[in-house]
């Protein structure tokens, strides 16, 4: 039997390009909340809202595939995916605070700029589903199921990586923080904290799955009057698999260059990755054509307008370049076995991903707004970007820096199981 493997915890504070990265990001996540608390000082309709509403779309979707990565992954017992489970797990755990901060933003500040149907009160809907507590109240309750079912789910697969060293080690922040989670682990047995990390992997795509589908619907498929999609939600779902999938290829690179797990990073990784992201290409393509089919077929003006829209005019261009990023650059690139084999091909394929899942978005939310909106095109829009974006990646790295990057154990196990990837 192969030796205990031990995976360092956290990405090496000494590092300055951590410190460096670590403030220059914490800099423009304040820039970003300091102008749309600005904004909001100065008129709640000075906010660009659609924009704002797009990249959060974009981001609570992408952040949140992070921990079904891994629960689908292990339910498939894809080994060589091991190294990449922990990654995802805190990618969604590193959206939280904003998940719940701008969602209620946008719901208390901006509801009246982005839902219509949230002010037809004098048409005189009697359903509760369609009033403003009914919104609020379903989207709580399943992001608060969804976000505390990921970090139970976390946790558990934590718990046996944990040894009383790491308690004494770090930050005292960090020691004090691993002595509560040793208290936990020594209530439970080392065998059955594994088997339940396989146990609860359905519950988190269940729950994922239904959190997801209320955010599309709300926040997407209602924002367009008298539009009924039952592949909407897919579609959006689906989107979120691709783009987070080329997400989490992108932030191991942070793991390769900043921790001591690069060879866990090896050929076998990057080939099945680049395999993944292929099968989730053509799956986004179905969707796509499903989603188009039944809208041009259907040939409804509330329907098909806003997709006509995004196709012709103004948009057209955007249109064509998000087709082109998340399809058929990918699938010409995947052709090559070479673009498999190589971290610079695969990184600049999943940059280009997830650029045209953000136009994807982008297109879903803003010509409903907007006729002629180029994105951008204020230092509002810039910087409240940055800043959405920035804030995520400086809590991704406190909790890279918090706990070990890779699970030891589930490596320990590839390692001493016949498996040809290790």
């Amino acid at each position: 039997m192969s030796a205990e493997i031990k995976i360092p915890v956290g990405l090496g504070e000494a590092s300055k390009t951590y410190t460096g990265l670590k403030w220059l990001l914490a800099a423009l996540f304040l820039v970003g909340a300091g102008t749309l608390v600005l904004l909001l000082l100065n008129e709640a309709q000075s906010v660009p809202w659609p924009f704002l509403l797009a990249n959060f779309m974009f981001l609570i979707g992408v952040s949140q595939f992070g921990v079904c990565f891994s629960a689908i992954l292990r339910l498939c017992r894809a080994k060589w995916a091991r190294p990449f489970y922990r990654l995802g797990e805190l990618m969604t755990l590193a959206f939280l605070p904003f998940a719940f901060g701008l969602f209620l933003v946008i719901f208390f500040l901006g509801r009246h700029e982005l839902l219509y149907w949230l002010d037809a009160s004098s048409e005189g809907h009697t359903s509760p589903w369609l009033s403003s507590n009914g919104l609020l109240l379903r989207n709580l309750a399943a992001q608060l199921a969804f976000y505390g079912l990921a970090t139970y789910y976390f946790i558990v697969g934590l718990l046996p990586d944990l040894s009383q060293q790491n308690s004494e080690e770090g930050p005292r922040w960090r020691r004090n923080l691993y002595r509560r989670l040793l208290v936990m682990k020594v209530r439970h047995d080392k065998r059955q904290l594994k088997g339940r990390v396989y146990l609860l992997a359905p519950a988190v795509l269940i729950v994922c799955g239904i959190a997801n589908t209320l955010i599309a619907w709300d926040f997407g498929m209602m924002l367009i009057e008298h539009y009924h999609s039952t592949v909407y939600p897919m579609f959006f779902i689906q989107g979120n698999n691709l783009a987070g999938t080329a997400l989490i290829l992108l932030l191991s690179t942070l793991l390769v260059r900043s921790t001591a797990t690069r060879k866990y990073f090896g050929n076998s990784q990057l080939k099945s990755m680049g395999i993944m992201l292929t099968g989730f290409v053509l799956l986004w393509l179905y969707l796509f054509w499903a989603q188009f089919f039944v809208t041009w077929f259907g040939n409804l003006p509330n329907e098909f307008g806003p997709l006509w829209k995004q196709m012709y005019g103004h948009y057209s261009p955007y249109f064509w370049v998000m087709l082109s990023c998340v399809f058929f650059i990918p699938l010409l690139a995947f052709l090559k076995a070479e673009t498999k084999k190589a971290w610079w091909s695969l990184l600049l394929v999943s940059a280009i991903i997830c650029f045209g899942i953000w136009i994807n978005r982008y297109l879903m939310i803003i010509p409903i707004f907007f006729d002629d909106h180029r994105p951008f095109s204020s230092l509002a829009e810039i910087t409240l970007t940055v800043g959405l974006a920035s804030g995520f990646l400086t809590v991704l790295l406190w909790l890279l820096n918090a706990f070990p990057p890779v699970s030891a154990w589930e490596m320990h196990e590839a390692t001493i199981e016949d498996d040809p990837a290790y």
